[in-house]
């Protein structure tokens, strides 16, 4: 019962938190399958360890881009020896669940996605304690880890871990002691999305990166990249060019993202643009000592959209000479 109460509390603490932290990922409805190993034992019987077993769960959720709600149906089957008078009997213990989930999707890259959460349902175990076949339900509840790699627009590819319990069980093999069954799940899994993204709007085609009027000039990068282009480079040598036909005594490099991703990898990103702008005006003769950089991540697009959108005219270093 206490851990019950800790995992169910920490859940919804997590809840909370996450909900204010959580990125923009996939959207719509989805079904997910996984496979993999189930580690279990029946906590409150003696020699309670079982051998490592197999599971598989089936899932049909929503994702609201950050969090998904969904329906999960397991299946996980074990069998190990249990001591039980002389000699040791054969135990198989098949466990059937119902949960419903809640998880907060974290963008690690624009491609790899971390989630956590929990959920609460019900869990039936059948026990064959040598050849006597008894079952009996309870409340289950698990957390849930996983880490998934995008492979399509519509596709992921995940692994994940569930730590599972179902409380207070009473079968005629051991009644009248109660035990939860407990178990540790790894899988492997896909999770497929039912509609595509919705389309961002219309972006205008890739620019040609040109200097901006005054003593102002844009440079543009490619989707998740720092490194300048050749076309980039040449706008760079325009602003050293002016620095230096001009009075100017200072130049501000600012970096700027779309919206792809989480705020701190785009964050990153853009003061990553900012530095490979300045480092390429030192090259060109600008004095390191007049220039400074800043990164904005996507806080300040020049073309407004909505989360996770490929706007390629927000992907940007701005140059001003001061």
């Amino acid at each position: 019962m206490r851990m019950r109460s800790l995992i169910l509390g920490s859940v919804a603490a997590f809840a909370f938190s996450a909900a204010a932290h959580a990125t923009d990922g996939k959207e719509g409805w989805y079904l997910g399958l996984e496979g993999g190993a189930n580690f279990a034992e029946l906590d409150g019987i003696t020699g309670e360890d079982l051998d490592t077993g197999y599971a598989g769960l089936g899932t049909v959720g929503y994702g609201f881009g950050g969090a998904r709600l969904e329906l999960e149906l397991g299946g996980r089957w074990d069998e190990g020896d249990i001591p039980g008078g002389t000699p040791t009997n054969d135990t198989d213990v098949q466990t059937l669940s119902a949960m419903a989930n809640l998880l907060f999707d974290f963008a690690l890259t624009p491609y790899l996605d971390l989630s956590l959460g929990g959920g609460i349902g019900h869990g039936q175990v059948e026990v064959d304690y040598s050849g006597i076949e008894d079952d009996d339900g309870g409340l289950a509840y698990q957390g849930i880890a996983q880490l998934a790699l995008s492979v399509g627009e519509q596709t992921d590819l995940f692994a994940g871990y569930r730590y599972f319990v179902v409380e207070d069980l009473v079968t005629a093999q051991f009644s009248p002691a109660e035990f939860d069954y407990e178990t540790h799940t790894a899988t492997i899994g896909l999770r497929y999305y039912l509609s595509p993204p919705v389309a961002p709007v219309a972006a205008a085609p890739a620019p040609v990166a040109e200097a901006a009027p005054a003593q102002s000039f844009i440079v543009f990068f490619d989707f998740n990249k720092s490194n300048l282009t050749p076309e980039a480079d040449a706008v760079v040598a325009e602003a050293a060019a002016a620095f230096a036909a001009g009075s100017n005594v200072s130049v501000s490099v600012v970096g700027h993202t779309d919206t792809v991703g989480s705020a701190g990898y785009n964050q990153g990103l853009s003061e990553r643009r900012a530095a490979s702008v300045a480092a390429s005006l030192v090259d060109k003769g600008v004095p390191a000592g007049a220039i400074t950089t800043t990164g904005k991540g996507f806080s300040e697009p020049l073309v407004p959209t909505g989360p996770g959108v490929r706007e390629p005219q927000n992907r940007r270093a701005t140059i001003e000479l001061q």
